[in-house]
């Protein structure tokens, strides 16, 4: 059946802290790096961007999307310091919303879906069920298109996001008020599944500097609280060309003890980025 309403719009200002920071590690988020790279400025962080969005899906979906809906995010067009930005929900014939992000003079940096229930895709991904979570490495393996670890278990992250961590999250880096994920009980932000992915694949290989967010699938199947031991588990898919050298892994949100899970999510990213004049 039909999304229930109208269409849904909202309005925000892209921003960053200090987008001319020479010390942010992956320097497509800084000003002079991101130039490097043939782009007019620092880009704002997909998981940011994706993070801002999240108010309109729950304004749609309801608090229910956090306990089992779904996501799917593709950035379009970079996202740049100062872009005001209009996002729009829109209802689908088959219950779900499409949805779009776009900046003055009606450039669509980021377009997608989202639903209540099971993705159309849930099926899809490939999951690793290795526990417990595994010791940091000494050193890591840089990843390249030749020992990308296609068809193999990353080795999984142990994670545990505070109450403070998750209200620094929301309000610092997101300037999201929502009692959900700044009251006394926080859950952890939606946007944090997505931030993290970064954190698993690192936690197995050392690998680009600069890189950048391509798309996310995300299946949500449990609320996440906060303070409570967590393991993410993940297996790399592929790793392909295409100027830049890209690569897609999943992940899965699970209790320490594996008995309860979160949610899933395939992440793709540009894990080698071209220069302007390759």
């Amino acid at each position: 059946m039909p999304a229930t309403g109208e269409i849904i719009e909202n309005r925000f200002t892209a921003w960053m802290d200090n987008p001319n920071d020479p010390t942010i590690s992956n320097k497509i988020h800084a000003a002079d790096g991101a130039k490097e790279y043939g782009f007019q400025a620092a880009l704002v962080g997909g998981v940011t961007v994706y993070g801002w969005c999240v108010p309109t899906f729950l304004q749609a979906a309801g608090e229910g999307w956090l306990d089992h809906g779904w996501v799917e995010v593709n950035f379009r067009r970079p996202t740049y310091p100062g872009d005001e930005m209009t996002i729009r929900a829109i209802p689908q014939d088959d219950g779900s919303w499409g949805f779009l992000a776009e900046k003055q003079g009606g450039e669509v940096c980021i377009r997608g879906q989202f639903g209540l229930g099971d993705a159309p895709w849930i099926d899809m991904f490939e999951l690793s069920k290795r526990l417990p979570a595994d010791p940091p490495l000494e050193q890591r393996e840089w990843l390249t298109l030749e020992n990308a670890p296609v068809g193999q278990d990353l080795r999984t992250l142990p994670l545990n996001i505070s109450a403070d961590e998750a209200r620094e999250i929301a309000r610092k880096q997101l300037r999201d008020e929502n009692p959900l994920f700044v009251g006394e009980n926080p859950l952890m932000h939606p946007s944090t599944i997505a931030r993290h992915m970064m954190s698993l694949l690192s936690y197995t290989v050392d690998y680009g500097k600069p890189s950048i967010h391509v798309s996310s699938h995300i299946q949500n199947l449990k609320r996440i609280p906060t303070g409570v031991p967590l393991a993410v588990t993940g297996h790399y898919v592929k790793a392909w060309a295409d100027r830049h050298h890209y690569g897609a892994f999943d992940g899965d949100y699970l209790s320490a003890d594996g008995t309860t899970e979160y949610a899933r999510i395939r992440h793709t990213n540009i894990f080698k980025v071209a220069k302007k004049d390759e």
